[in-house]
């Protein structure tokens, strides 16, 4: 044998390279997947907090809010001995400064008809103009009397809803909790009622107010379905005033346009502008 034989002979073979180790990356995905429970889990027990200063003063309530809705919010009613009875809406006008001037009032739109004439949003759960109806009638049918007068008049002086939240106050200062769920639920209504006002008579003038209505239009009881003589109990509704338009950061005016457009032609809504003409604030304080 000789000495180039005998080197190869026991020559050792090379190591072979370091391969990654699925158990480090089984680890990670379980970590991540951990953290992610966690945190739905700490939103969704923020959220179905029943204290609304607790949730709201301690806890995160706002950033649960803008987790959980409207996609992850479960209504037990489809379960219910009682099925749900009642067409959620919510309706939206503006009054607009045309650029002569003049002051004009929008006529009404049905929100949650446009939304829902998109064939994909009725199979969610829960439309954004269907929230913002069912918060808005809760809140508002907590209120009392007192609050119930100052939201039914116009409060279009100063920034977003901070007049009509201190006009609640000074009306009544017994039930905080009523006050602040309230303004939580106007603000929601508002900016979205905002980017519809926009969409639809957004190149008409500047849009100096907003009025939202949410309306519950009962159909008929599930007991009742089978007579013929059975009809519709009257609808309900808030009775709110004007306020300000309410815009906020991160909102896609454009792209909501764009969509809600689409959404009013397929239903086929024509937004329009009532005839009366209101020159001043104080001359619209008094319009319906």
């Amino acid at each position: 044998m000789t000495a180039t034989e005998t080197a190869q002979g026991s020559a050792e073979p090379a190591a072979e390279p370091a391969q990654p180790k699925p158990r480090l990356a089984a680890q990670i995905t379980a970590a991540v997947a951990v953290v992610l429970l966690g945190i739905h889990m700490f939103f969704t027990a923020v959220y179905n907090t029943p204290s609304t200063t607790v949730r709201y003063d301690v806890l995160p309530g706002t950033a649960a809010d803008r987790y959980i809705r409207p996609y992850l919010v479960q209504d037990y009613k489809i379960f219910a001995p009682d099925p749900a009875d009642t067409d959620r809406q919510l309706w939206v006008r503006a009054w607009v400064e045309l650029p002569s001037g003049d002051r004009v009032r929008t006529d009404w739109v049905n929100a949650s008809h446009v939304e829902l004439s998109e064939p994909y949003r009725r199979t969610l759960r829960k439309q954004l103009s269907v929230v913002g109806a069912e918060r808005l009638m809760g809140a508002y049918r907590a209120l009392g009397d007192a609050h119930r007068s100052v939201v039914a008049e116009n409060h279009l002086d100063g920034a977003e809803l901070y007049p009509l939240h201190d006009a609640m106050v000074a009306a009544d200062d017994s039930d905080p909790e009523a006050v602040g769920d309230f303004i939580r639920a106007a603000n929601y209504a508002a900016s979205y009622a905002t980017q519809v006002s926009l969409a639809l008579w957004g190149d008409e003038g500047e849009i100096i107010g907003v009025q939202t209505r949410a309306v519950y239009d009962p159909v008929i009881r599930w007991n009742d379905r089978h007579d013929p003589q059975a009809s519709r109990p009257p609808a309900s509704y808030t009775d709110l005033g004007w306020v300000p338009p309410l815009e906020w950061e991160g909102q896609d005016r454009e792209a909501f346009a764009d969509t809600f457009r689409a959404w009013s032609e397929r239903a086929g809504v024509e937004p329009g502008m009532e005839d009366a003409v209101a020159e001043t604030t104080e001359d619209h304080q008094g319009a319906e």
